[in-house]
């Protein structure tokens, strides 16, 4: 015991310079672990729209916009129709995919949308959605049980838990986030989405 004083003494530099970071390494994993341990798993599942408008040729013939009516989500198709002067630039329309974060496999999944591809000029139709039949999804970005969208993008890191604490190896990724109380679950977008940069907007949680 003696000697092991006596050379914790002589070596409190290196002693130190190696133990400071283990400590802070095992705080670092008991912070992000108690969560994950205490906090329940999310109750409600989460439905979502993401952007997935395509610029090029030819141009879609309707546009696809989801909006929650009375609880219900429902895609309204309307006609579109490009400028036929080759002076103005042609305006795309926007296309939105339906998504559900699934809380019981905590998996994300496209939910199929039926929709007409061409609608009579200046035509408007209202599509209710059966894979969503039956649920009821309360507006807004926080679910009945706590969870919220905490993050839309995220920075990934490749050096372990050293690289995480000081910053190395860092690198953007798109995916999605949901939290409470200090846990937070991360969510991969399905390719190509994760790969875009559309714009990602929680429409609501399922009851």
């Amino acid at each position: 015991m003696a000697d092991v004083r006596r050379f914790l003494r002589d070596n409190l530099v290196l002693v130190a310079a190696f133990g400071l970071p283990a400590m802070v390494a095992v705080l670092f994993i008991l912070a992000t672990a108690i969560p994950r341990w205490t906090v329940p798993n999310p109750q409600h599942d989460l439905v979502l729209r993401i952007d997935q408008s395509v610029y090029g040729h030819p141009v879609p013939e309707v546009s696809v916009e989801l909006e929650l009516r009375d609880g219900h989500v429902e895609a309204v198709v309307r006609s579109f129709a490009p400028p036929k002067d080759p002076n103005v630039g042609v305006t795309y329309p926007r296309r939105w995919m339906l998504f559900l974060f699934d809380h019981t496999t905590m998996q994300l999944r496209e939910i199929p949308m039926e929709l007409p591809r061409t609608l009579p000029p200046g035509e408007t139709r209202t599509v209710v959605l059966d894979a969503l039949a039956g649920r009821y999804v309360d507006a807004g970005d926080m679910a009945p049980d706590g969870y919220k969208v905490t993050s839309l993008n995220t920075n990934s890191g490749g050096g372990g838990i050293v690289g995480e604490l000081f910053g190395m190896n860092r690198r953007y990724r798109r995916g999605l986030a949901i939290g409470r109380g200090g846990r937070t679950i991360e969510i991969d977008l399905p390719s190509p989405y994760g790969d875009s940069f559309g714009a990602i907007v929680p429409i609501g949680w399922t009851r």
